[in-house]
């Protein structure tokens, strides 16, 4: 079973459901290219870069499937596209809050034409977004990202239930590479704001096929979106997005969607054990196969 974590996280996003699926099978975490563990970016990070770097990293580290694939908002864009390009390697899915390859065109369509003022922020805050990973990324390879340049920066926040990970996670900050890879990443999946695709939803767009038996679980979670800043626009996009999520279940005879109570995005750390009863279930599925 691989784990692959969403846009701007790293392998210990999943440390609460790794270890206790770790007690009935065998898990890795995968830490995409300039991020947590991997090494920097050396090409375009696309989705079909990515899935060619994953299934590279198995062969090289004796991986065998057939692969259980389990993957959070971007990560769950990037192992649907894996199970498109690989179907016969792939017993299993579990997508946790995924991206999904109209998600872009469906949003353009319902949400952004309607509230171009709204747009146009949000245009403003990603270019502000770009530079400030790029500020960040240029201190680091100087040497000069400490204290509160660093504090500015977008990177993960240390678990607060495990201290032993700080020291790591101010190392890991105060390094380029994630910058990098978050910047590499957001220019091939999202693209600009508003635009109705990207390099990496085309790609997965274009692949898309049914999954046909193959055990599905989709996990959304309850609280739906709430950047745009207004009532209308959210709900909107929380419907786009959870629409979104049925059509990715919708490919598999035996796809389903369940909505996790009380769960914002991240539901892999708001409520791992939702997780980690989707992971038991398309296992106890695929087994009977």
């Amino acid at each position: 079973m691989i784990l692959d974590a969403g846009g701007g996280q790293f392998s210990i996003a999943w440390r609460k459901v790794q270890a206790e699926v770790a007690t009935f099978a065998r898990v890795c975490s995968y830490d995409r290219a300039g991020y947590g563990f991997s090494d920097p970016n050396d090409r375009p990070s696309t989705a079909t870069n990515i899935v060619d770097d994953l299934r590279q990293a198995l062969a090289r580290a004796g991986v065998e499937g057939p692969l259980l694939l389990v993957g959070h908002s971007a990560g769950g864009l990037y192992v649907t596209f894996y199970a498109d390009l690989h179907p016969t390697e792939v017993v299993g899915l579990v997508l946790v809050d995924p991206a999904f390859a109209s998600q872009n065109h469906d949003n353009a369509l319902a949400v952004w034409s309607a509230y171009p003022e709204i747009l146009a922020e949000q245009r403003r805050q990603q270019v502000a977004g770009w530079k400030l990973k790029q500020d960040c990324a240029d201190l680091a390879r100087a040497g000069q990202l400490k204290a509160e340049a660093l504090r500015a920066c977008p990177c993960i926040t240390a678990p607060k239930d495990q201290p032993e990970l700080a020291s790591y996670v101010v190392s890991y900050c105060s390094g380029a590479k994630q910058y990098e890879a978050m910047l590499a990443e957001e220019a091939a999946l999202t693209g600009t704001v508003g635009d109705s695709s990207s390099v990496s939803t085309a790609q997965e767009a274009a692949a898309a096929q049914s999954f046909g038996t193959t055990p599905l679980i989709v996990l959304t979670s309850a609280s739906g979106w709430r950047y745009a800043g207004r009532e209308e626009p959210n709900a909107l996009l929380t419907m786009v997005w959870r629409a979104g999520h049925v059509g990715l279940a919708a490919r598999s005879s035996r796809g389903k969607v369940v909505v996790v109570p009380n769960s914002g995005h991240l539901i892999q750390s708001n409520k791992p054990h939702a997780v980690v009863d989707a992971i038991r279930e398309v296992i106890d599925a695929a087994r009977r196969d």
